[in-house]
């Protein structure tokens, strides 16, 4: 059967209604709902008649997974066409990225379903086959999360770990070893407590063994688990809140730039959110992470409309692993080879945001004198390999 449309919901609202237009998609808000204010997003303000724009069909095929994740998804609900964002997000929309439900339009979401309990056994199993169950969906746990890299979608509650299962919200996302980046777990569980460290705001992880497999057991800053019920938090990434495909998000492939990010910002967050993002550019320049793209900087929108900069997350270094290109996943001040660039690239970069040039250079200089003692501090807490610590002290000398 072909999907012609789906209701979205929102905060326990139907938010209004994805559906296909001859040969493309369009959304259409609920009636009511504040003029000219973003809901789903800055790229798609609330307006009477239908949204039409390729904003519309970026936004939601943001939601789902890439890559051979999405093929195996697509052929597991029924063979669809992994391009048919409609058809997919029917299959897999009950728990998405942020506040939204996505159900056929004769639904309503579940709001008495709990996790059903599982062990770590398991949970164990079930990251062994995420080459071929990605996010561990299957026919009860119907779940989309955006990216590349394998991940399991769990919620934890008071009595142990449950499998998202009717539309019952995940509060964490595991992720296994990935052959993509050397050592991928306890990098990523680093470069976090760097942030931290450093005061820059990022999400929590742990990581945890499930029979012998190593996980980053992460948790969603999209969820907010209350004494009675999980609060899903409404967010979009930079690449949906420029209306730009998930497969562009490198600025080299036509994804967004830090200026064009650092505008998005400006227009619609706190002031203070832009220097947040400066800091996170410096240190993940200093972490030496090349793939630092839109799709891993987000926007929290709070259910009383105030919109800010998520926490940092998927924060890496690549640079100890010659696989990985240097190029950047957003340039700095044109440069696009992460090696290369200075610290007078920093500061030409964020001074162009139009921030006040002393303080951003003040703010940057501090990151950087204090990246060594974060680092030393974060080593005691997940050990990275000796050549991660190798090639962050590569990246102090180039930008003291």
């Amino acid at each position: 059967m072909v999907i012609r449309s789906l209701a979205v919901w929102m905060y326990g609202q139907r938010a209004g209604v994805l559906r296909r237009s001859r040969s493309r998609l369009e959304f259409v808000y609920a009636s009511g709902l504040p003029i000219a204010e973003p809901l789903l997003s800055v790229a798609l303000p609330v307006q009477e008649r239908p949204l039409r724009s390729s904003a519309v069909h970026a936004f939601f095929n943001g939601l789902l997974p890439e890559g051979e994740a999405r093929r195996m998804l697509a052929y597991d609900f029924g063979q669809l066409d992994p391009n048919d964002v409609l058809a997919m997000l029917g299959a897999l929309g009950r728990d998405c990225a942020g506040a939204l439900i996505i159900l056929p339009e004769d639904e309503t979401p579940n709001t008495v379903g709990l996790p059903e309990a599982i062990a770590e056994n398991d949970i164990a199993a079930r990251l062994r086959r995420l080459h071929i169950e990605p996010l561990g969906a299957d026919g009860r746990v119907r779940v989309s999360l955006a990216g590349m890299q394998s991940k399991l979608l769990l919620a934890r509650l008071d009595e142990g770990w449950g499998l998202p299962i009717d539309g019952a919200p995940s509060t964490h996302i595991l992720k296994p070893p990935t052959a993509l980046l050397d050592h991928s777990v306890t990098i990523e569980g680093f470069c976090l407590e760097v942030a931290a460290a450093l005061d820059i705001p990022a999400a929590r992880a742990t990581v945890e063994i499930f029979d012998s497999i190593p996980a980053l057991v992460i948790e969603r800053y999209d969820r907010i688990v209350g004494a009675e019920e999980v609060i899903r938090v409404h967010q979009e990434d930079l690449c949906q809140a420029h209306g730009i495909e998930p497969e562009r998000k490198y600025e080299e492939r036509g994804g967004p730039s830090l200026r064009q990010c650092a505008q998005v910002i400006s227009d619609w967050c706190r002031p203070d959110d832009l220097w947040r993002l400066a800091e996170l550019t410096t240190l993940n320049v200093g972490l030496g992470n090349a793939d630092a793209h839109a799709k891993n900087i987000s926007l929290l929108h709070e259910p009383d409309g105030a919109i800010h900069l998520a926490p940092a997350y998927d924060l890496l270094t690549t640079l100890h692993d010659s696989r990985v290109s240097t190029s950047m996943g957003m340039f700095v001040a044109g440069q696009s080879d992460l090696t290369q660039v200075t610290r007078d690239d920093l500061i030409a970069e964020i001074t162009s945001w139009g921030l006040p040039t002393t303080e951003v250079r003040h703010r940057i200089d501090e990151i950087i004198q204090r990246l060594p003692g974060a680092v030393e501090t974060a080593a005691t807490q997940i050990r990275p390999p000796e050549s991660v610590l190798a090639a962050i002290a590569e990246q102090h000398r180039r930008l003291r």
